[in-house]
């Protein structure tokens, strides 16, 4: 078990190639393994493209080769001694069609498809139900995509999972109708959900012009670490121990009181 985990993110702005997308993925996994990166989150929809920013819907995508670039470049990562954590989509149905895909991140030994969806979502994307937890050299990660900062019961959930960091894949970007709300708000999210578990958070975004927030990193304390507005960010991930006992109190206390 280590005392502290590297982790990246590979930060970048997705198109609606997916041949493209996986291109970049891989400069990224290369960065990270130069960098001595253990686990490596892209942005969401990282290798489709987000629907409603670079593509319309996920109607036009080859399912085959889509789920042939999400096993190679996993297997990839892994070679290297990376674990990639792959923002991707995949069909819920048969035939896919219209709100029948999942918004998901994707890792070799665990599958998270993302829990709260924006009303632009519904359009393309049906709602996941579970949590998801992989663990990587005795860190427990619990996995989140973008919208569901908003929700309690989702990093509740995780909580009672027992993780050591929370790891959210996010496409935060475009108009915001009140300009300069969501680039105060959700930085606060982000804050909080990693104060009130005692439990760091990184966050990986697009790297878009129009997005709200960088990639950014908060710790067990709930205070904002590195960031960056593209390419690699790479941070050091400390467990809760490692602060003043006071937090593993709160820890404690959280998870009693949400039982």
């Amino acid at each position: 078990m280590t005392t502290q985990l590297r982790v990246g993110c590979w930060a970048f702005t997705a198109s609606a190639e997916v041949a493209s997308n996986a291109a970049e993925i891989r400069r990224g996994i290369a960065a990270a393994a130069t960098a001595g990166v253990r686990v490596l989150l892209t942005p969401e929809c990282a290798l489709t493209g987000y629907p409603g920013a670079v593509r319309a819907d996920l109607a036009d995508l080859d399912v085959c080769a889509l789920a042939e670039h999400e096993e190679r470049l996993l297997a990839e990562a892994e070679r290297v001694g990376v674990v990639l954590i792959l923002g991707t989509a995949s069909p819920s149905g048969s035939p896919p069609g219209k709100g029948s895909w999942t918004n998901e991140a994707v890792a070799l030994t665990a599958r998270y498809r993302k829990r709260c969806l924006t009303p632009g979502d519904t359009a393309c994307f049906t709602a996941g139900s579970e949590p998801a937890v992989l663990t990587v050299d005795g860190w427990r990660l619990g996995l989140a995509i973008c919208y569901d900062l908003r929700f309690p019961d989702v990093w509740s959930d995780l909580a009672r999972l027992a993780v050591d960091a929370n790891l959210v894949l996010a496409h935060m970007a475009g108009s915001d109708l009140e300009p300069g709300t969501k680039a105060a708000v959700i930085p606060a999210f982000c804050a909080v959900r990693a104060a009130e578990t005692a439990t760091p958070l990184v966050l990986a975004n697009t790297a878009a012009g129009d997005r709200w927030l960088d990639s950014a990193t908060w710790d067990a304390r709930g205070v904002q670490g590195a960031r960056t507005a593209s390419g690699l960010l790479v941070t050091e991930l400390a467990r809760r121990t490692d602060y003043a006992p006071w937090y593993g109190g709160l820890r404690s206390t959280y998870l009693q009181r949400t039982r």
